[in-house]
């Protein structure tokens, strides 16, 4: 009962940042892009070459947008034309938080040690994307470049109806799939 407290109480401080997420960081000046439609960066065709997976649809949620595939899963992306650099400040503390809540678990038992290496900071090599990048749950990515910001989550599976095979996605395929999209999403990226 401890672990799914803790683990419940960090993930909803998490969620606040401290008081600020990169859905509400604020612009810093006047003259600050708008922020883009996220959905409207990279079509599904994009999308699908890069995943594999036919995109059947897109949400739109503020400046994120999630590509839906079958079986209702898919690509998570959110993109802000200003506030980068705090942007990327909150996922750096609230990774280290979340690596700080994992470690003070980790002794209960069997649970307690997966929950802490699932919070564990991830100290892999970041790729070269932008000013700064990191790792973070599930192999999200997150990038700055300039005063923008994108953050890509890929896909947990693929669809099975065209993968054979068990179809969750292996870590260096999530990936490989959250730089290519990162990629893509930079380079238009309102300057």
């Amino acid at each position: 009962m401890a672990i799914c407290t803790a683990l419940g109480l960090g993930l909803a401080l998490a969620g606040c940042g401290g008081g600020t997420t990169p859905d509400d960081v604020p612009s810093t000046t006047v003259e600050a892009a708008a922020d883009p439609d996220p959905c409207s960066l990279m079509t599904g065709e994009e999308m699908t070459a890069i995943t594999t997976d036919r995109v059947t649809a897109t949400r739109r949620d503020g400046v994120s947008c999630t590509y839906r595939s079958a079986p209702d899963d898919g690509v998570q992306v959110t993109v802000r034309a200003s506030g980068g650099a705090k942007a990327m400040e909150v996922v750096h503390r609230t990774t280290e938080m979340l690596g700080g809540m994992g470690g003070a678990i980790a002794d209960q038992g069997g649970a307690g040690a997966d929950v802490a290496g699932m919070l564990k900071k991830d100290m892999s090599a970041a790729p070269k994307l932008g000013d700064e990048a990191a790792w973070g749950a599930n192999d999200t990515l997150s990038v700055r470049k300039g005063d923008g910001f994108v953050e890509v989550t890929p896909p947990l599976m693929h669809d099975p109806a065209n993968h054979s095979g068990y179809p969750l996605i292996g870590k260096a395929e999530k990936r490989k799939i959250a730089e290519a999209v990162a990629a893509k999403l930079l380079a238009k990226l309102p300057h």
